[in-house]
């Protein structure tokens, strides 16, 4: 079985030129451009797939961008993720809430007022349950 090899993709940002630079670490002259980083991964790609006559397809590309970058793109995703998880603990903290509401005796409409829900939503809720 054999194995295909990543390249890796080097990005700098130009802030003069308003582009990226991207360059194939190890590929010595295999580098281009582009506006966004979009545009300079398609290129980078392609330049690469020349070089090495191949599909663009084929090739495993791996980016490396500015620690600065990385780093803030980094935290970003991290709290996106948290903020999911957030949101998934407190929907079932929610319809445990509606749950134990109804079975409390009191109304699917005191309920979802107790909750900031409207009724028919308590109801979905207790019925998923």
């Amino acid at each position: 079985m054999s194995s295909q090899k990543t390249y890796v993709a080097v990005y700098s940002r130009d802030p003069v030129d308003d582009a990226w630079n991207v360059r194939i670490k190890g590929v010595a002259g295999c580098q281009t451009h582009g506006r966004s980083i979009r545009q300079a991964h398609a290129r980078i790609r392609e330049a690469l797939a020349v070089w090495l006559d191949c599909e663009p397809g084929d090739l495993q590309v791996r980016d490396e961008f500015p620690p600065n970058v990385r780093e803030v793109a980094s935290r970003a995703v991290r709290a996106r993720d948290a903020a999911q998880r957030a949101g998934e603990k407190a929907q079932a903290e929610v319809a445990e809430a509606a749950r134990a509401l109804t079975e409390l005796g009191i109304s699917r409409r005191d309920a979802g007022e107790l909750l900031g829900l409207s009724h028919q939503r308590v109801q979905q809720l207790v019925d998923a349950g």
